[in-house]
């Protein structure tokens, strides 16, 4: 067993009796008034799900009520149109990423430019802004779960002294301008095609986040991981904002104070698992392939300029606040 997957059954440990399924989360608490239903945008191969389930247990705890949450996959509803049926309150909770419903509103996928915790968000007023835009789409903003770790690429071949010149980086949009500026070609390709593509020479590399390539397997068809990482990771609870204002003052009282807290607990579970993760990844025969320090340094502030410019195509005029906001706070990368 390695080190990863015990850490993620720690995690699991925290559920109690209740374990996610491929199809369904039972979490229930002793004194719960009602059961939220959640939609989640990963199953439990990501574990990243562990740490929601985590906060879910935290919610309990915390709210007099208690807080039970029944949560579907994207087996119930895909990814990226499960934002859709949360907003017209079909569901009661949303646990998802920014770029997974672009369409909609970009301000959740700019959070991944940012460099800072939650807490530097909501002093710099970043996480209010947040939220006031996605009470607009009738959704309220729970927490952000922040990997703050962000994302790296995987390779077959170590990084050259061009960076990734000549080669095929399967990456969605908001990788673009990151594997544009190290020289390589953005090939768009879903996660579960990562593998295939890799093993047959369809791709050279994959963009991703730092936690992941365990539970898929990556390292038997990638051989490095490029370092340094970039951006962060914004996992996102959402509430619809029926549901939120149906609850009692106390019980949205007691939620905020518990999510604020469970935020930054967040940081440090993640950077557990990643710490994990990655060790577990370099036991598998995966090794670290350093960029330059000059092309590290335009990877950093190409990533913050090409995710505002991706998000400000959608949703302009908050990302144009979100960006002097950033800028004014030092969180621009």
């Amino acid at each position: 067993m390695t080190s990863s997957t015990t850490f993620t059954n720690k995690l699991r440990a925290l559920a109690g009796a209740s374990a996610l399924s491929a199809a369904t989360l039972g979490l229930t608490g002793a004194a719960e008034a009602r059961d939220f239903r959640l939609l989640s945008g990963w199953d439990s191969s990501y574990v990243a799900v562990d740490v929601l389930t985590s906060f879910i247990e935290t919610l309990d705890e915390a709210v007099t009520e208690g807080f039970g949450v029944n949560v579907m996959g994207p087996e119930t509803v895909p990814p990226f149109e499960q934002f859709d049926p949360v907003s017209r309150g079909l569901f009661d909770l949303l646990f998802t990423n920014g770029a997974y419903h672009f369409n909609q509103t970009s301000v959740g996928m700019a959070l991944d430019g940012l460099s800072g915790d939650t807490e530097a968000l909501r002093e710099a007023g970043i996480w209010d802004a947040v939220d006031a835009d996605y009470q607009e789409q009738g959704l309220k903003l729970i927490a952000v779960l922040y990997d703050l770790n962000g994302y790296h690429i995987m390779l077959n071949e170590p990084v050259g002294e061009n960076g990734l010149e000549g080669r095929r980086v399967r990456g969605t949009p908001i990788y673009h301008p990151a594997i544009n500026v190290l020289g390589g070609s953005p090939v768009v390709l879903p996660g579960g095609e990562i593998y295939p593509a890799l093993e047959r020479g369809v791709i050279d590399g994959a963009a991703w986040p730092t936690i992941g390539a365990l539970s898929y397997r990556w390292f038997e068809v990638a051989d490095y991981m490029m370092r340094p990482t970039f951006g962060q990771v914004g996992h996102l609870v959402l509430m619809n904002l029926d549901t939120w204002n149906d609850l009692s003052e106390e019980t949205r009282a007691e939620i905020e104070t518990a999510a604020r807290e469970f935020e930054i607990e967040a940081n440090g579970l993640f950077d557990t698992l990643v710490a994990e993760e990655s060790a577990a990844l370099e036991a598998e025969g995966m090794s670290v392939t350093e960029l330059s320090e000059e092309l590290a340094g335009t990877l950093s502030s190409a990533w913050f300029s090409g995710v505002m410019d991706l998000a400000a195509t959608q949703s302009g005029e908050a990302i144009e606040e979100i960006r002097r906001l950033a800028t004014e706070a030092d969180l621009d990368g």
